[in-house]
């Protein structure tokens, strides 16, 4: 049996649409913990994560050196303040915020990857909540997930871990595929030790454009990314299909005008642009140099904010500092070699960290 044939049979034995499925109530399935309130003022520096009701970098919002009755791990961490319903798995020690639930299995020894399944079945209940309907321990108790189950009716746990195993071998592989097309490079000069110099936006990229404006009402469902001026999922908020009356853009940035102001992504793809966000193109650059590029132009949002967008006559105005050459022009290759070793090295880091804890 080859390789392609083994990965689609694999595929097929763990297929989604092809499970029975069950509603099962969140307190039959977990015990719910609270955290504790833990004011800033208290907080010591250390080495423990501390998790808050926040909706990015895994829950976790502080290192501190305290402790208390929160402390725990190996559970989800559930917010019902905040960030309302988002939900985190904390392999490691760490203490809870009083705005944030801690979900442990009740009637198995939950694995890392029976919990990320269960993660994202409690997150499929998002929508029902909000800052000013919180999922408080009383409308957890009542809630339902929908779960995968046996012959027998009962969640399908093998099931769970085989899934998520079988998704992270191919995300594994793809950092595989993807880091042996990346060649290592040398040592590369540190930033600080490279001098930088101060260009205009339309000095380096050669459009500059701003999306379309497409009502919510007018999306009509598809498999093309619409990019908005969100700060999460690579600035992507949906997937269209329309293809007129709007503006598309492929192989470039995007830099939000408003909403999260200042947060710029690249896009390898082809894409539907909002009016919220501006394209920055140069033809000339690579994904490499754009991957450069992109913490520099978010550094915009320091200077934006909700009150103060950034409209057509700012941003042809703003200024990026570059690593420069001996001419001081822009060190178009040191930027590129440099992406390329973080790729290298944050990937390498990721493989060595999944092999860990398969």
């Amino acid at each position: 049996m080859d390789a392609v044939t083994f990965l689609k049979e694999e595929m097929e034995m763990h297929d989604l649409k092809d499970r029975r499925w069950a509603a099962f109530l969140i307190a039959d399935i977990f015990v719910i913990k609270a955290g504790k309130q833990l004011a800033k003022n208290d907080m010591k520096t250390g080495k423990r994560p501390f998790i808050g009701a926040t909706e990015s970098n895994n829950g976790v919002t502080n290192y501190v050196a305290n402790t208390n009755a929160s402390l725990d791990s190996n559970v989800l961490g559930v917010n019902f303040n905040g960030s309302v319903v988002e939900t985190f798995y904390h392999p490691y020690e760490c203490i809870f915020s009083g705005d944030v639930k801690r979900f442990r299995l009740k009637s198995v020894k939950g694995n890392r990857q029976v919990y990320l399944f269960l993660k994202t079945a409690i997150i499929q209940q998002k929508s029902k909540y909000a800052y000013g309907y919180k999922f408080n321990e009383q409308r957890m108790h009542k809630q339902s997930i929908l779960l995968p189950i046996t012959r027998s009716g009962e969640p399908d746990w093998q099931f769970m871990e085989d899934y998520v195993r079988q998704r992270e071998k191919m995300l594994i592989d793809r950092c595989i595929a993807h880091i042996g097309n990346v060649e290592k490079t040398k040592k590369t000069t540190l930033l600080e030790k490279k001098e930088w110099k101060p260009f205009y936006f339309n000095d380096i990229f050669v459009s500059i454009q701003r999306g379309k404006r497409l009502k919510t009402a007018d999306h009509r469902k598809g498999n093309t990314p619409y990019v908005s001026s969100s700060a999460m999922n690579n600035g992507v908020d949906n997937y269209i299909s329309n293809e007129h009356g709007v503006r598309k853009f492929s192989s470039c940035l995007t830099v939000a005008n408003s909403g999260s102001v200042g947060q710029a992504f690249y896009h390898k793809y082809t894409f539907v642009a909002s009016d919220h966000v501006t394209q920055l193109k140069n033809p000339d650059f690579n994904q490499y140099i754009y991957l450069f590029l992109a913490p520099l132009v978010s550094r915009l949002s320091e200077k934006y904010s909700f009150n103060r967008e950034i409209n057509n006559r700012r941003i042809n105005r703003e200024i990026l500092l570059l690593p420069v050459t001996a001419d001081g022009k822009p060190d178009w290759n040191y930027m590129e070699q440099y992406a390329k070793m973080v790729i290298h090295q944050r990937i390498t880091t990721y493989l060595k960290y999944i092999g860990k804890r398969r």
